[in-house]
């Protein structure tokens, strides 16, 4: 009898418990971050009073008899399901979407929550609203590798959000240009001979070949003899140290189909070393302007070892002059071009090119022309001449720009012999082609803002050159600013990528307004920002779209506000229009959540069987995002807990009755002795 009432009494204690902790349950339905606990029982123990027979040859086996000697609580699970969301409006209030616990500090030690109701204190850190302990996260900091990204620190600390902090202003250090330069345009004014594809640039730029196994530097060059003559230098360098170094010139000699007809009278190269000489023919047809040279080995005689098309590297305007006054009546084919050295300023230089009526060469005439401030034409000066008849065709021809600046009007006297006295007409105009512009506000170390813009202008194939200056309110050039450079080439392959330069770096001038000088790199390739060529700018047949999109400078401003992003970032909102992360919150995760601590105040710690805490940032390794303005919820069901309170209920009571009939039985045994 004694027996079945402490089983009972075992019975009692364990559904106790359980009405105890389904009461907590009900008590913490409202409690912020709250996780519901569940209780397991266990049977206790066992009085064997007949133990286990085997089967044997005349009779069979006989299984234990055994008497089970009531209850245990055997565990109290912690279930940490995802409690509902509860918005609050309140901007530090954040909710954990998924796996994690809030990491916090009581003084040197670390605790873990849910609960997500957090405020600033009066120093501005970010604390538990309850505890008033200090959230943990990551300080970010500008990555020095690309100023458009924010790095995390290395280990969590006390998040701060200084609200009212003055930011201190920053001088722009890098301006990012990306997207596309339309490769169908025109060439934004004609530039005569042109540098080869491959050379980068459109200067006396050597471009490294191979040819016949060997690496040359080639040297391509437009010039004009003291007459006025011009011709096309194109030299040799291996780097053996041959002096005078092999060079092919071309001649000038006339105007055919809109582009200069060149001779040559060098028929060999030598490619090789004065001691050692490799020599190769000079093939170049007129009229094609293919130029090639040719192996004179006689294992591979004739082969070629290089070609390139000079005609389709030359950009011209071409136009006709007739002269019906003179006897015999002269017709002029003109060709013109612009120096493309300094088409990023103002003035440049404007050649016209002809035939002189010795036949012996070419003669030209030039004008200087100016610029507006957008790039387009602005004044032409009187032209002048060189070469045989030139002084004459000159006061016969005169340039002005259109009222809009557009176009240059090429114009003819109606009576050449008498031209003073004449009236014009126009027999020629030279268009602006393709020209691209975007503008952007830089600033300097003090947050003075300025408007930096930057035009693109095709000249061949696969080069644009690029001019960088500033603007005023009305858009006129700062010409005290100038950058230096102020301009340079763009070169693009056959898949339309940038070959480079990737990025340049212009000195301005900000002294000269009171200021320190800064450098600002522009870059093209997207490389500055971690980011591959395509990203950048590229020279696909779509429309014009290359801007301006970053730029790290700012003028001084106040923190102000904050938001919180999914991945736990918290964003400073500035008074300057800046928002930059500050911090990001942290999170643990565990391996066995269920053997966390609670230690109240919504709080827990870790113990023995959790497993180390994996700290890191929300959203990464696993843990989840995070809601802000957000709380949540008990994870508790009234419906759940009030099943469970039945069922514990009535678990108490059958117990309970089985102490009262043991009760009622003993009292029955002790009246037998009477």
């Amino acid at each position: 009898m004694l027996r079945s009432l402490m089983t009972a009494v075992t019975g009692v204690r364990a559904h106790q418990t359980m009405l105890d902790v389904t009461g907590n349950n009900i008590a913490n339905i409202n409690t912020t971050g709250f996780k519901k606990d569940f209780t397991i029982f266990q049977d206790l123990l066992y009085q064997t009073t007949q133990g286990a027979t085997g089967p044997g040859d005349t009779r069979g086996g006989s299984n234990p008899a055994q008497v089970g000697l009531g209850v245990k609580v055997g565990a109290i699970e912690t279930i940490h399901s995802q409690g509902f969301a509860q918005y609050t409006g309140n901007k530090s209030d954040m909710m954990i979407s998924g796996e994690g616990y809030f990491v916090l500090r009581d003084g040197t030690s670390r605790i873990y929550s849910r609960a997500g109701n957090f405020t600033l204190d009066a120093k501005n850190n970010l604390v538990h609203s309850g505890t008033g302990y200090n959230v943990q996260g990551y300080a970010m900091t500008r990555d020095p590798l690309n100023p458009q990204q924010f790095v995390k620190a290395g280990d969590i600390s006390d998040i701060n959000i200084p609200i009212g902090r003055k930011m201190e202003a920053r001088g722009t250090t890098v301006v990012g240009y990306k997207c596309n330069l339309d490769s169908r345009a025109d060439p934004y004014l004609p530039i005569g001979y042109a540098d080869i594809p491959y050379t980068p640039y459109m200067s006396a730029h050597p471009a490294k070949v191979k040819i016949d196994g060997t690496d040359y530097d080639m040297t391509f060059k437009t010039n004009y003899s003291t007459d006025g003559k011009g011709y096309l230098t194109v030299t040799f360098d291996n780097g053996s140290g041959i002096t005078p170094l092999p060079s092919i010139v071309f001649d000038m000699v006339d105007v055919r189909n809109g582009l200069p007809d060149l001779t040559t009278t060098t028929t060999t190269v030598n490619l090789g070393t004065a001691a050692a000489p490799k020599n190769a023919t000079v093939s170049y047809d007129h009229l094609t302007g293919q130029l090639k040279l040719l192996s004179t080995d006689p294992a591979k005689l004739g082969a070629t070892l290089w070609e390139t098309n000079l005609n389709e590297n030359m950009s011209y305007t071409s136009f006709t002059l007739e002269d019906k006054i003179a006897t015999p009546p002269t017709s002029y084919n003109f060709i013109a071009e612009f120096d493309e050295s300094a088409l990023s300023g103002s003035p440049t230089t404007l050649t016209l090119w002809y035939k002189d009526p010795g036949g012996t060469g070419m003669s030209r005439l030039q004008a200087t022309v100016s610029f507006k401030s957008d790039g387009t034409f602005d004044t032409v000066s009187p032209l002048t001449g060189t070469g045989p008849g030139s002084f004459n065709v000159a006061g016969s021809l005169k340039v002005e720009a259109s009222e809009d600046g557009a176009t240059l009007n090429i114009q003819a006297a109606k009576t050449p012999a008498t031209p003073a006295t004449s009236t014009f007409d126009t027999i020629a105009q030279i268009s602006q082609g393709g020209v691209h512009q975007t503008k952007m506000t830089v600033y300097d170390c003090q947050g003075f803002p300025y408007t930096l813009e930057t035009q693109f202008k095709k000249l061949t194939a696969n080069t644009w050159r690029w001019e960088a200056f500033f603007v005023d309110g009305e858009g006129n050039t700062m010409t005290t600013l100038m950058p230096t450079p102020s301009s340079g080439v763009l070169t693009f392959d056959d898949s339309c990528l940038l070959v480079g330069p990737d990025s340049v770096d212009i000195n301005v001038p900000f002294s000269l307004l009171g200021r320190e000088n800064s450098t600002i790199k522009l870059d093209f390739s997207g490389k500055s920002f971690g980011q591959d060529k395509l990203e950048g700018v590229t020279q696909f047949a779509s429309e014009s779209t290359t801007k301006g999109y970053y730029q790290d400078g700012y003028a001084m401003g106040v923190l102000n506000d904050y938001t919180v992003s999914k991945d736990g970032t918290i964003v400073g909102v500035y008074t300057n229009g800046q928002n930059q992360p500050i911090y990001r919150v942290a999170l643990a995760q565990f391996a066995n959540p269920m053997g966390l601590e609670k230690i109240g105040d919504t709080m827990i710690r870790e113990s023995v069987n959790t497993g180390l805490a994996r700290i890191d940032a929300a959203m990464a390794d696993g843990a989840g995002s995070i809601v802000g303005s957000t709380l949540e919820m008990s994870n508790v069901d009234l419906t759940e807990e009030f099943t469970r309170l039945i069922i514990s209920q009535r678990g108490f009571q059958a117990n309970t009755r089985v102490v009262t009939t043991s009760d009622q039985i003993l009292e029955e045994v002790v009246n037998l002795k009477r």
